[in-house]
């Protein structure tokens, strides 16, 4: 069943607090609008410390056309990648020297060192280009292990995921034609880095005193 939007933000906002618990972070806090109150042209933005969000300006997830949004996936203008994206202003905010009021020399320096390309087609300046991939390593980060590992090794070195299942597992439930997708993507990644596998060992003992991701 195809989740709806509020459950995604739900779901979101779980999953950020998680995320926020496990690393010693204080998540921002969340307001939601109503469409006839929204006067913005995104469907979300942040100001420290607290992220606005309009449902009806989101994304729900894309099953046909040209809509591919889907939690887990490098596109998600779900209201559940929708958050993380925006808990991805916060961090960047929170960790750069010279910053304004959504975006700092965090993901300045983050881009400039690792050089990788950005994970979506919404790449405007360096600070979106981190949201995005943020919001990668906070709701699938086997995935962007494999995609941009230098990026991830640095986030890595710094935030512990909440999520642990592999890449397919967060997949799972997806619509099919976003699983080939991102399938697709996956090996393109292994085949340019020489590999044919993506599998990382992890100890039973980690997975079990890591918190478990709730998707759909």
């Amino acid at each position: 069943m195809i989740p709806t939007k509020s459950q995604l933000l739900d779901d979101g906002i779980a999953l950020m607090e998680r995320f926020c618990q496990a690393n010693g972070l204080t998540a921002p806090t969340v307001a939601v609008h109503p469409r006839a109150q929204w006067r913005f042209p995104v469907c979300a933005y942040y100001r420290p410390t607290q992220i606005e969000i309009c449902l009806d300006m989101c994304a729900a997830v894309g099953t046909s056309g040209q809509s591919w949004s889907c939690p887990g996936y490098t596109v998600d203008r779900t209201p559940y990648g929708v958050i993380q994206h925006e808990l991805g202003h916060h961090v960047d905010v929170l960790n750069s020297v010279r910053k304004n009021r959504y975006r700092g020399d965090f993901s300045i320096n983050l881009r400039k060192e690792t050089g990788e390309d950005p994970v979506s087609s919404y790449c405007p300046d360096d600070g979106e280009w981190f949201a995005e991939i943020f919001r990668v390593f906070v709701t699938n980060p086997d995935l962007l292990r494999i995609i941009r590992p230098a990026t991830y090794e640095q986030l890595r070195a710094r935030w512990t995921p909440a999520v642990i299942e592999t890449w397919e597992q967060v997949m799972a439930r997806a619509p099919e034609r976003t699983r080939d997708a991102c399938a697709k993507k996956v090996a393109e990644s292994l085949r340019r880095a020489g590999r044919t596998s993506a599998k990382v060992p992890t100890s039973a003992a980690a997975q079990a005193a890591t918190p478990q991701a709730t998707l759909f």
